[in-house]
């Protein structure tokens, strides 16, 4: 009777579930049924929820312990302001008005000297959520970007399309006034996708996408990378965790 019992409830058993997708881009173009080409990603209907805007808590704890570690013996200073760190008008104007900072956090004022001041040099930066990474690197690329220059110039890479549209979000508000372009390179979903071999160029001053997405862009030469100056990996430790599990 027992062995009668387990028969049964094997044969009416559901299928396992499919196994999660963790990238933000694994369906390949192919897999995507074309439609009549329709607009981009409509990230200009973003917006930053003020109800949780974290920037008036990005003071951390006192016995937080960050610390900068260079190789070589050029000289950084900790930044107290902002203007200590010789942005233009147009970039304190975003900071201070659209973002509502203040002074710069503990990891602001440690890494954004190293991100901005010559000779520019590979940084690590690690710190905990909501204290002020995201300002780092997004003031590094705008920073970095010759508005003269009508090509892709910033590249940052993020392991998710959720994440890749929180950064751009962030990046057009904190850009607003310095006529910086920029692009976001995720998987459009069917009603607004668009044939790769159809797209243009990307003229964009800064991109930001994720690996699969702006792989295929640089395999169908949508993406130079010829006048790259800055490249971010944003949660580059759970890219790399992925890679791994993968193996």
């Amino acid at each position: 009777m027992a062995d009668s019992t387990e028969t049964t409830a094997a044969s009416t058993s559901a299928p396992p579930p499919e196994p999660k997708r963790s990238w933000g881009d694994e369906v390949d173009d192919e897999e995507v049924e074309e439609s009549k080409p329709g607009a981009e990603l409509n990230v200009d209907g973003l917006a930053i929820d003020e109800n949780k805007k974290i920037n008036k808590f990005l003071d951390e704890p006192e016995d937080s312990n960050i610390k900068a570690v260079t190789l070589g013996d050029t000289p950084y200073t900790s930044a107290s302001t902002f203007e200590d760190l010789n942005l233009s008008p147009e970039l304190l104007k975003g900071l201070y008005v659209d973002m509502k900072f203040q002074k710069p956090s503990k990891i602001q004022a440690i890494s954004l000297p190293m991100i901005l001041t010559p000779p520019y040099k590979n940084l690590i930066a690690q710190a905990h959520n909501g204290s002020g990474k995201t300002t780092c690197f997004v003031l590094g690329m705008l920073s970095r970007v010759d508005p003269n220059l009508k090509a892709p110039q910033a590249l940052c890479i993020c392991p998710t399309r959720e994440l890749a549209i929180q950064n751009l979000e962030v990046l057009q508000k904190m850009g607003k006034h310095t006529g910086i372009t920029s692009e976001c390179a995720v998987p459009m979903d069917s009603t607004n996708y668009i044939p790769i071999n159809k797209r243009p160029p990307v003229t964009a001053q800064i991109v930001i996408g994720t690996p699969g997405t702006i792989k295929r862009w640089m395999s169908a030469k949508k993406l130079s990378v010829s006048c790259m100056k800055i490249l971010v990996f944003d949660e580059a430790d759970h890219m790399l965790a992925e890679v791994i599990s993968f193996c």
